[in-house]
């Protein structure tokens, strides 16, 4: 790892062998300007430019520069080859080896990686650039770089990430692809290469349907910005995708959106996007009448399986890790801790886990499960599809930095337990209106950004946390009914699919106080088609005795179990243990069900 860090804040790693973030000030000045100069002689006159304006120059500044010279030795590791920070008459130098400084390093492999890619060596191209990318932690230095060298090095960073996506699309990791594409689209959406690239994947990955809607996305973008239609090999892609739908004609599609309600070019995108949904389903069923209900119906599926083996899943316990590992229940063979995440306030707690809670939990083979749910009050916002309205912070670049430094807190080693991240804690609920995906133009736009959004943190927790496993967080009802025309329901499904598709695992929460067993059963069946699934948070609202003890027994038999799990259910994480402490019953059958069906946490690979 390089010495010096400036792809983000400026760091250096000193003689204690740790990393240390050089605060504001005078010596955090003084080693820029000399890292920009780096392996050069600099004159005190040039130092003192760089650290004080002219109208406050100290009396001497030989001697103010020599301080801080000082002070910045301190901090600073050997050079083998002679003194790392030496100095002469009227001038100092900072000597810095190859892949010392973190730009340099990043230039490099990115070069190797382009290398590699053109000779055909598409693994190494792909291992080279993801180190190449983990070096960039943020916008380069602006102390370290001027304004075109830093322009140059966001160029270097999207060479990078292109051939990354290439390298993974050549040999055919088509899910890895479009997660870094849309990533470099939630930055920039005006990058037609990006584009094109992110259509090329979907198609390989046989959805057309979200690549035809992503270039009305694009279309829409280019023209409020541009005023001019994509580029003729974006258009050529788009021609091919159509050509590879339904061959039969689209059935008019109700608009929920009137002529008034939205202008133009947003009114042509929500048709877009309802207009492919139809050819969705008349691809998959073969009759344009076919009902999302029909798609992935019980019949549909496999019939529950009666013989074989005891199923076994593994069971979670939240919803913060400190109570959780005090439960009676831990002792029946709970392999994973719940701990919800809902504020910024918390990261300092978590940060201070690190020493403690989170090694011991890792340590005795237990997985690790996060719930972010960042309840809040919906707000008009701005976002690049337009006027949104939805819970502010998921959306905003404090998210992000908070997701990060979670992500860190929780990272374990690849080859140990999991950490499982259920992203957004019931995305139904993210939206003003918590109706549908097309119950009005505010609300299509929020789940859009919001779906952006979902990629990037895919993408973070990937390269921050070794062992993170992501998946999106539904509410358990939402499988329960179909309003098409709204896309409430079992609609809704179908405009996350890309979203569900690119998810480690699926996840879903049971809280309803009427019952959640059929509920749970029907989400398995929808969800169990993009991947494993869990029940991340179960316990019904306001915890009526009769209720927990029935979904447990109508979900909790051989017979019924056997059937979830062939679907893919997986894991069943507890809210807590409150209703078993005070009832008897419920802790006796809660504590019978996980010795006979609980497992383990998997190890890595």
């Amino acid at each position: 790892m390089p010495i010096f860090v400036a792809l983000g804040p400026l760091s250096v790693t000193g003689l204690d062998a740790q990393s240390q973030a050089l605060a504001p000030g005078k010596r955090r000045d003084l080693l820029a300007v000399l890292l920009r100069r780096r392996n050069a002689w600099v004159s005190v006159e040039e130092l003192a430019e760089a650290l004080w304006d002219r109208a406050a120059y100290p009396s001497s500044i030989s001697g103010s520069v020599k301080t801080y010279v000082h002070q910045l030795r301190k901090v600073l590791p050997p050079e083998a080859a002679g003194e790392r920070l030496a100095g002469r008459r009227g001038a100092y130098r900072l000597t810095v080896n190859p892949g010392e400084l973190d730009i340099d390093l990043f230039v490099s492999l990115v070069e190797q990686g382009v290398k590699a890619r053109t000779e055909k060596r598409q693994e190494e191209a792909v291992t080279i650039q993801r180190r190449a990318l983990t070096l960039w932690q943020g916008t380069p230095d602006e102390d370290v770089v001027d304004v075109v060298a830093a322009q140059h090095l966001q160029e270097v960073r999207l060479t990078a990430r292109y051939c990354l996506a290439d390298a993974l699309l050549e040999r055919g990791e088509t899910t890895e692809a479009i997660i870094v594409l849309r990533a470099v689209l939630s930055e920039d959406p005006l990058r037609e290469p990006a584009w094109e690239r992110l259509l090329l994947a979907q198609q390989a990955a046989g959805w057309q349907v979200d690549a035809l809607a992503n270039y009305e996305q694009a279309r829409l973008v280019l023209l409020e910005n541009f005023g001019a239609e994509p580029g003729t090999r974006l258009q050529d892609i788009y021609r091919t995708l159509l050509s590879q739908t339904a061959d039969a004609p689209a059935p008019t599609v109700k608009n929920s959106v009137s002529p008034s309600a939205a202008s133009g070019p947003r009114v042509r995108l929500r048709l877009s996007l309802a207009a492919v949904l139809v050819v969705l389903l008349f691809a998959v069923t073969g009759s344009a009448g076919a009902s999302v209900t029909e798609v992935g119906s019980p019949a549909a599926t496999s019939p529950p399986v009666t013989g074989g083996p005891t199923p076994k899943i593994l069971f979670g316990l939240g919803a913060d890790a400190i109570p959780a590992e005090r439960s009676p229940l831990i002792a029946s063979g709970i392999g994973m801790i719940t701990t919800w995440y809902h504020k910024s306030d918390q990261l300092d707690q978590f940060e201070g886990w690190r020493a403690d809670v989170i090694p011991r939990i890792y340590g005795y083979g237990r997985a690790m499960h996060l719930v972010v749910a960042t309840w809040g009050d919906g707000e008009s916002i701005d976002t690049r599809f337009g006027r949104a309205c939805g819970q502010a912070y998921p959306l905003s670049p404090e998210f992000m930095v908070d997701m990060r430094r979670l992500a860190r807190a929780f990272a374990g080693k690849a080859d140990g337990p999991p950490l499982y991240i259920s992203m957004f804690h019931g995305l139904q609920k993210m939206s003003c209106a918590n109706t549908g995906y097309l119950a009005d133009a505010a609300t299509t736009n929020y789940y859009m950004a919001l779906k952006e959004r979902y990629f990037e943190l895919v993408e973070l927790f990937h390269r921050q946390a070794p062992n993170a496993r992501i998946g999106l967080n539904w509410d358990g009802w939402t499988a329960s009914y179909d309003e098409p025309d709204i896309g409430a329901g079992r609609s809704m499904f179908q405009y996350f699919v890309e979203a569900m598709s690119v998810s480690d695992f699926q996840s879903f929460n049971a809280f309803e106080k009427h019952g959640n067993a059929e509920d749970i059963r029907q989400m398995v069946d929808v969800l169990g088609r993009y991947g494993p699934v869990m029940v991340a948070y179960f316990g019904p609202h306001e915890d009526p005795v009769d209720i927990y003890l029935k979904d447990l027994r109508e979900t909790f038999t051989p017979t019924a179990l056997a059937g979830l799990t062939a679907k893919g259910l997986f894991a069943f994480s507890f809210r807590d243990d409150d209703v078993q402490r005070a009832a008897p019953e419920v802790m006796t059958l809660t504590t019978e069900i996980v010795r006979n069906y609980g497992h383990p946490a998997p190890r890595g690979n």
